[in-house]
């Protein structure tokens, strides 16, 4: 199809007939490619919070930890 992109309308005209033996047929095709139904992926699911990679420590364990290093 890239080959067609850079066709006069007239070259283009003439492609189209050569496949599809008229415009008629050649909007069918559209139509029918058109209107076929569109396949349904499943939507990626959001991590829950928490984890491994959760944003921030909770409150005091930062602290505990800090404590433990700058005493000993």
């Amino acid at each position: 199809m890239t080959a067609l992109m850079g066709l006069t309308a007239h070259e283009l005209l003439a492609q189209i007939l050569a496949r599809y033996g008229s415009i008629d047929a050649f909007i069918a095709r559209l139509h029918v490619l058109l209107d076929t139904p569109t396949v349904e992926r499943p939507a990626a699911v959001a991590p829950s919070a928490g984890g491994r990679h959760r944003l921030a420590e909770p409150p005091g364990r930062v602290q505990r930890h800090y404590r433990r290093i700058s005493s000993g």
